[in-house]
């Protein structure tokens, strides 16, 4: 290890979008923490390696559904550098269909990368903030959680199954002196948003249309909010599901 930190961040989906712009953050800010990214692309993860060192930066590979590779990464990581006490689950992925005709390897797929994908996650990092003496995890949710936005069952059932998990989880651990928040976005320009946007899923323009502020959110204040929930400047601050969403679920509210 070349550089010398006291806390490793862990960051799923974290080679791009909001993940990705989290871990620039963190990096740039405090020089204490170093970021394993987990995730299946290595393009971005591989330029904060070059700008922060591999003292400071680790690329996972994890199969984000599968409990026994995330306790062996959450292992790894823990070899490679000072023990886990920051997460953030950003792995996402989206399947849109009929929920009449959705096939059942379509539901599996969405739930399991979001939902399971994030409590194995904070179960396998949770262990070892609870040993080390706490931590905090920010879970990434969606507005989609909070309306029922056709075709998009199995996603938001999962991202509403994860606002669930983070209170239980923040509860339940807070003995520990684990935090759990969860940050919901707005509709953000993602990757991920613009796969969905090229592919005909969604019109940007009538999307940004639908925030008051009359615009899509950027990955970068996104991860602010991530990076604050993450700071001891939010050490009173948990159990929350934190809307950084430009007003968009505050103008369909009764």
């Amino acid at each position: 290890m070349s550089d010398q930190v006291s806390s490793v961040a862990v960051i799923t989906g974290g080679a791009s979008g909001i993940g990705w712009k989290t871990a620039e953050l963190l990096l740039e800010r405090r020089p204490d923490v170093a970021c394993a990214l987990v995730d299946l692309n290595e393009a971005q993860s591989a330029e904060l390696i070059e700008r922060f060192g591999e003292g400071r930066v680790r690329f996972v590979r994890c199969d984000v559904t599968d409990p026994a590779a995330v306790n062996a990464a959450a292992e790894e990581i823990e070899r490679w550098n000072s023990p886990i006490r920051m997460l953030v689950t950003c792995a996402g992925i989206q399947i849109v269909g009929d929920s009449f005709e959705l096939p059942v390897e379509h539901w599996q797929k969405v739930t399991g990368v979001h939902l399971n994908g994030t409590f194995y996650w904070c179960q396998a990092a949770g262990r070892a903030m609870r040993d080390g003496g706490g931590g905090s995890i920010v879970t990434v949710g969606s507005i989609a959680q909070d309306f029922g936005f056709p075709g998009r069952a199995a996603y938001t059932t999962s991202k509403a199954g994860i606002g669930g998990l983070t209170r239980v989880l923040a509860v339940e651990w807070a003995p520990a002196g684990i935090r759990v928040n969860q940050v919901i976005p707005g509709m953000v320009e993602t990757p991920l948003f613009q796969r969905a946007a090229a592919q005909g899923i969604v019109d940007a323009e009538a999307a940004a249309s639908e925030h008051p502020l009359g615009r899509l959110g950027a990955t970068g204040e996104l991860a602010e909010a991530i990076v604050f929930l993450l700071s001891e400047q939010a050490s009173f601050i948990t159990g929350e599901l934190v809307h950084v969403d430009g007003g968009f679920r505050a103008q369909r509210l009764e």
